[in-house]
């Protein structure tokens, strides 16, 4: 891989490190966490809403995964820069 994929995947890292220390980022994530955690032990939620509630909930953790690879994926470059 080249220096500029290599720095480019750093610099992306770097944003989402700070996307993710982002206060209102962090509170719409523990939100809707909750929210969706909640709703989801609620026994009077019936099987649609319950389905619903879940593939949101596994939307919103497929987000922040993608978020936590790119900031690994950046770090990982910096290394390979440094090295």
């Amino acid at each position: 891989m080249d220096e500029g994929k290599r720095r480019e995947e750093q610099n992306r890292g770097e944003r989402a490190k700070a996307l993710m220390r982002e206060p209102l980022i962090v509170e719409a994530f523990n939100v809707l966490e909750e929210k969706y955690m909640s709703a989801l032990k609620d026994s009077s939620s019936s099987q649609d809403e319950r389905e619903t509630l879940f593939q949101m909930y596994q939307a919103l953790m497929v987000v922040r995964g993608h978020l936590s690879e790119v900031i690994e994926t950046g770090d990982l470059a910096k290394l390979e820069l440094n090295s």
